[in-house]
């Protein structure tokens, strides 16, 4: 969009935040954290933090204002700009790819936001079971059978569909600054507050369960934050296997006195004990890393051009450092201190720590089964729903935003349509895509799909690129000189040695480990993904059609845009826009 900018250095910070903001800081997250031990899963997220997603973040804030200021906005004339090869500009056009694909997936979960919010508001929801909040969601989202999902009613997704969808293109047809910014100067302080609101409410909870004293909010905190797991152990076949996992000295006591009375009752009882698992032990597991770097690439929004795309509308000396380090703080702030306080805490103390797994920790089962049914058995549940669910509805719409504008960027800068054709164009292109995900509901296939092998795989590829090209054949030096410039606060000497080395390094090695233990299950004991078996079939199934056309959709789409590309006479001759 030439012409361009951001009002105010509050403005992009907030819709840089916006965009990292999500429904993974407040259901995602939380879930890592209590699966892969609490205290050690953080540690490896610090570390990926700063070693991986703080390093991209800060190379996508780079070559975004350097695209800018030579008039490209969309990734792929930014990456051609400052690679100066048209090769890497043909990368950059995954990033439209991704973003579009990924909107037509993550507005239906915007819809279920909004609809549980509405829900709530109107008193609708009035669950005594996790088998009845299951089976609300079922049927709210389709998931029972394809084209479940289209029909009208407070119970269905498809009215709160429409809505979020004509939302998010009439901001992104109002522009940059009247459309995103003047969005998330009010949105992004709204869901802080309605964030603080619910932690205060959470963290002033008592006898949750009266008939199990045992649960509390301080237990589902132990839960997630413990450096140490304390966890049950039975012998089978000579080794010693996990049973469930001991949170608070109450729980531990009385196991530990159960153990002793049952040793003295039987000498044939099945042989348990009470283990101790170290942080440095559970650091030790692969599956920490692999998690807390794909946490970090969720969260921060980094990998898919989204920041790129927003940095370009900054003017040539804007401060990228201090507003990349600005944004990314917010973001952690409402990842740790409001996501984490939240969703596991309550889920633990309603339902206990083996109730809690039990009812899943994933982010569809924790936001939309076990959360529902905690709220409605609180004073005023339907008020405090209502405030989460919006909250998530809040975050999901500034995050959606930065989903649409690489795409109606490149669209702009490619074709030199102007932002009504553009923005109409991107709408019947999402618009299809979204209908064929919301059509083929029945256990979300189409959507798990997309997810995987763009919100996975392609990320991954496309983040290792641009920080190997950033770091060299754009230049490191010249690049932290680029970010420096400007800015209050400078990049230290050593973060060149980070960008060039450290980082592409651990991008490398996390995503060779992934593919190698969890796709193609050759090492790890792990299994050939089902992913790849939709794709080719078994011996016994034959490939499945749904995932098979979601990946035709992704082809044709990279097609189609890099034909538009190849006839435009815009990315003709990278370099020259500075004279080079």
């Amino acid at each position: 969009m030439k012409g361009e900018n951001w009002s105010s250095r509050l403005g992009v910070i907030l819709a840089v935040a916006g965009s990292a903001v999500g429904l993974g800081n407040f259901l995602k997250f939380p879930g890592q954290v209590a699966m892969y031990g609490g205290a050690a899963f953080m540690i490896a997220y610090v570390v990926s933090f700063f070693l991986v997603g703080l390093p991209i973040s800060i190379t996508e804030w780079t070559i975004g204002r350097y695209g800018g200021a030579r008039g490209f906005n969309s990734p792929a004339g930014i990456m051609g700009a400052f690679s100066k090869k048209r090769a890497l500009a043909y990368v950059g056009l995954g990033s439209p790819i991704m973003t579009i694909l990924i909107y037509c997936y993550y507005i239906y979960i915007e819809a279920w936001c909004l609809g549980y919010a509405s829900n709530f508001l109107g008193g609708n929801l009035s669950f005594k079971t996790l088998a009845e909040s299951g089976g609300f969601f079922s049927n709210f989202i389709g998931a029972a059978e394809n084209g479940g999902a289209l029909a009208f009613g407070a119970d269905k997704v498809l009215v709160f569909l429409a809505v979020s969808f004509c939302l998010n293109f009439w901001l992104i047809y109002r522009g940059v600054s009247r459309g995103i910014e003047l969005f998330c100067k009010y949105a992004m302080p709204t869901l802080i507050v309605l964030g603080i609101i619910i932690v205060v409410r959470m963290m002033t909870l008592t006898d949750v369960s009266p008939d199990h004293p045992e649960r509390s909010i301080n237990q589902g905190m132990g839960f997630m934050w413990n450096p140490v797991k304390v966890v049950l152990e039975r012998e089978d076949g000579g080794k010693w296997v996990e049973v469930r996992q001991l949170v608070g000295d109450r729980e531990i006591d009385a196991e530990t006195a159960r153990l002793k009375s049952a040793d003295s009752a039987s000498a044939a009882a099945p042989k348990e004990r009470i283990a101790r698992i170290s942080v440095f032990r559970q650091l030790s597991n692969p599956s920490i890393w692999i998690a807390a770097a794909g946490q970090v690439f969720f969260s921060l929004t980094v990998g898919f051009g989204a920041i790129m795309t927003y940095a370009s509308y900054l003017k040539r000396k804007d401060d990228i450092v201090l507003s990349a380090l600005t944004s990314c703080s917010a973001n952690e702030f409402c990842e740790i201190c409001l996501g984490g306080m939240i969703t596991v805490p309550a889920a633990v103390a309603f339902f206990g720590v083996s109730g809690a797994i039990g009812a899943g920790l994933s982010l569809f089962d924790l936001g939309f089964k076990v959360l529902p049914l905690f709220f409605v058995s609180l004073p005023f549940g339907n008020f405090f729903g209502f405030l989460f669910f919006f909250l998530l509805f809040l975050a999901a719409v500034t995050s959606s935003l930065s989903m649409l504008q690489p795409g109606v960027a490149f669209i702009e800068e490619a074709t030199r349509l102007g932002r009504k054709f553009s923005t109409l164009l991107l709408g019947l292109l999402t618009f299809f895509i979204t209908g064929f995900v919301v059509y083929f509901s029945k256990d979300l296939k189409a959507m798990d799909t997309f997810d995987f092998w763009i919100g996975q795989v392609t990320i991954y590829i496309f983040a290792m690129v641009q920080t190997i090209a950033f770091a060299w054949i754009f230049g490191v030096k010249r690049g932290v000189a680029l970010a420096n410039e400007g800015s209050l606060l400078k990049l230290p000497p050593f973060y060149g040695f980070v960008l060039k080395y450290i980082t592409p390094a651990l991008l490398l090695a996390v995503f060779a480990l992934w593919v190698a233990k969890d796709v193609f299950g050759v090492v790890g004991g792990g299994n050939l993904s089902p992913y790849i078996t939709d794709l080719i079939g078994t011996a016994d199934t034959p490939p499945n059609s749904t995932a098979c056309i979601c990946i035709a959709i992704i082809a044709a789409l990279y097609l189609f845009f890099a034909l538009i590309f190849s006839a435009s006479r815009r990315y003709k001759n990278f370099g020259k826009e500075d004279g080079k």
